[in-house]
């Protein structure tokens, strides 16, 4: 499965679950609003590849390449 941190530019996919994340680390994602089932596309990267600017709905999120790795998506 690719992950969130892989994808190419506004290329929209579906989170389909996570890897290697802590219970924890998989509730703070769903608060932010990353839960299966969500659309999510990767819409820019800053200079030096990180952070990445994610769309998750109506909302953009600046997360971490490392935190995307655990996103799976379809």
């Amino acid at each position: 499965m690719p992950r969130l941190s892989d994808l190419p530019l506004r290329e929209p996919r579906v989170i389909t679950g996570f890897r290697n994340a802590t219970p924890a680390l998989i509730a703070r994602l769903v608060e932010m609003g990353f839960d299966e089932g969500m659309e999510v596309e990767v819409t820019d990267v800053a200079a030096g590849g990180d952070p990445l600017a994610v769309r998750l709905g109506a909302t953009k999120v600046a997360l971490r390449r490392a935190l995307a790795a655990t996103i799976e998506t379809t």
